[in-house]
């Protein structure tokens, strides 16, 4: 029984060691990013696509397999002698992209009270698509659609919040489906769009 229990506490102390490794492996990224400016119609504000950049951001950096931080190097963007930079990934075992979103569409819309209710609908609704480009040579290398939208009441007192609220969050989830679909085109090699469409309906 003894010699049981000292073969078992082996076992675990070894599958739990292997556990612990495991995150360290998988965190190893492989990709390298550097985010440019986002594209939309003059009828996107400025603040709107800021927010869009720092949503992609954080989603693609929120991903072991990605990182943004070489250096120095990381400091040169399209446009410049970036020799440094394709050094550095090199030397890190790193792909790199420059990654752009674009908001296709942005549709913010106050609509009348539904039967029966006192406060009226806000629906927001968004379309974008997230692409990134090798560096040094800017060739296509993925591509990903994301669209969301969001119907809910609002009172005229929160409605500028509200729609500012909302409009953050159908953001959030459009980039997340564009870069779920654009990571999983990057890794079976394929840069055209794929034919799917998501939309999320709250």
């Amino acid at each position: 029984m003894m010699r049981w229990k000292l073969a078992t506490l082996t076992t675990l102390a070894a599958v739990a060691a292997l556990a612990a490794a495991l995150p360290a492996l998988a965190a190893a990224p492989k990709f390298y990013f550097q985010m440019q400016p986002v594209k939309a119609g003059p009828e996107i504000d400025e603040a709107t696509k800021t927010f869009a950049a720092e949503a992609l951001r954080a989603e693609l950096a929120a991903r072991p397999e990605w990182a943004s931080d070489v250096g120095p190097a990381g400091q040169l963007g399209p446009g410049q002698d970036r020799g440094a930079l394709v050094g550095e990934l090199k030397k890190r075992n790193l792909r790199g992209f420059d990654v752009t979103a674009r908001i296709e569409k942005l549709k913010q819309e106050v609509k009348e009270p539904k039967p029966g209710a006192r406060n009226k609908q806000l629906a927001v609704e968004v379309n974008l698509t997230v692409f990134g480009t090798t560096i040094p040579d800017a060739k296509l290398a993925f591509s990903g659609d994301g669209q969301s939208g969001s119907e809910a009441e609002v009172s005229e007192k929160r409605l500028a919040a509200d729609t500012a609220d909302t409009t953050h969050d159908v953001i959030k989830d459009a980039i997340k489906q564009a870069v779920d679909q654009a990571v999983l085109k990057l890794s079976l090699g394929k840069a055209g769009p794929m034919n799917e469409r998501h939309r999320h309906k709250q």
